[in-house]
């Protein structure tokens, strides 16, 4: 048989769906890295019979395949995988009369997170209006009363009182559409893994891993400030044996599809 090139670069997609199922898989986004390993358990019998030392016997047993993974895209459907989360998509809506105490250079967090606001006013008498970048400015979340202005004096002057007392703002706002993604809701759902890849090298030729049944640890690590590098989620998971794959020269755990080049 001829010599054929096999050297091996490979790159490609990690794709999902739940495990025992037909659905079509769902790609999981940019990975960085992807790493499969294996642990095993080494029983060893020591040789007795001669003062050479050595092994009489030894026997290795597979306890775990893992794979490692460095995703780098944030779908929501990624945080639910590796947060354990459970999300709901709440749609940009309309809010009146909510309201909240205000503090001048500290947030004031919104039950939802705006996308305008319509008034801000004293929830007192809701006839003060104050007015965007003159007496507060727009944060992620909220608003911050800025120092000098007018809902600063009206702060300063309620803060003055015996006993002090909260200075409430009344909103009307534009909420931003978002997806409430909720942490540890849950244990995890087991998932079938494809792995796409092609050969860069070598053959240049495609391969295929299916992995049947997987379960992914808790995301290690979230560098939420990072300017040094595009934020990655490093997770890994468990491949476990699927029972309902058995026969001769089956495997419960993966399979490969490795293309070869036409004869």
């Amino acid at each position: 048989m001829a010599w054929v090139k096999e050297t091996f670069m490979v790159a490609g997609q990690v794709k999902c769906r739940v495990a025992g199922t037909a659905a079509p898989f769902e790609p999981m986004g940019l990975g960085s890295t992807m790493e499969q390993t294996h642990e095993v358990n080494k029983i060893t019998l020591a040789n007795t019979m001669t003062v050479g030392g050595g092994n009489y016997a030894s026997k290795s047993r597979p306890t775990a395949m893992l794979l490692n993974f460095n995703f780098r895209e944030f779908f929501t459907a990624n945080f639910v995988r590796f947060l354990w989360a459970a999300a709901t998509e709440l749609e940009s809506a309309a809010v009146t009369g909510e309201q909240k105490e205000a503090k001048v250079g500290m947030t004031t967090m919104l039950d939802k997170m705006p996308l305008s606001i319509t008034t801000v006013v004293d929830a007192a008498t809701g006839l003060i209006e104050y007015e965007e970048d003159i007496e507060w400015k727009l944060t992620g979340s909220g608003i911050e009363p800025m120092p000098g202005g007018a809902l600063a004096t009206a702060i300063a002057a309620a803060a003055a009182e015996d006993p002090p007392v909260p200075y409430m703002l009344e909103f009307d706002y534009m909420s931003a559409p978002v997806d409430d993604i909720q942490v540890l809701t849950n244990s995890g759902v087991e998932l079938e893994l494809l792995f796409e890849g092609v050969n860069a090298v070598g053959t240049q030729k495609r391969v295929n891993n299916l992995y049947f049944r997987c379960m992914f640890d808790l995301v290690q690590t979230l560098a939420w400030i990072n300017i040094e590098d595009f934020m990655g989620q490093q997770v890994s998971c468990e491949v476990l044996a699927d029972p309902s794959r058995t026969g001769p020269n089956q495997s419960p755990f993966m399979k490969i599809m490795k293309e070869r080049k036409a004869a």
